[in-house]
């Protein structure tokens, strides 16, 4: 059972916004369901992020910025603050094909870890 039962209202909310033409794929959410398991308090506002981010097909990152409060594009990565700040996420977005590609998911703390910095420059 989900840590918030409130993940499945978030699911009902947003299945009608789907259609196939105007989705984005978001590869590996795998990531975000081994992430969960780790960090209960997380679920909420990852399947948050997946549902909207999925149903709305940006354009460029000003088009994300609109929709997302805190987004950066650092290094060829777009970094989405979520859950009040907590998490990051990494994702490569192609603007141009509806595809996102899920890089990794940790907190704050440990993205600004200078390792994971460094990593990031790289590309990895």
């Amino acid at each position: 059972m989900a840590a918030y039962p409130y993940v499945n209202l978030i699911y009902t909310y947003y299945k009608p916004l789907f259609s196939e033409r105007n989705k984005l794929r978001i590869i590996s959410k795998k990531k975000i369901r081994d992430y969960r398991k780790g960090h209960a308090q997380a679920e909420l506002p990852l399947t948050e992020w997946y549902f909207i981010l999925r149903a709305f097909n940006p354009k460029n990152i000003n088009a994300l910025r609109k929709k997302f409060n805190h987004v950066d594009a650092v290094n060829g990565y777009t970094i989405f603050n979520v859950g009040g700040n907590h998490y990051r996420l990494i994702t490569a977005l192609h603007y141009n094909t509806p595809h996102g590609y899920m890089r990794a998911i940790g907190t704050q703390a440990e993205y600004s870890k200078p390792y994971n910095q460094a990593k990031l420059k790289r590309g990895e």
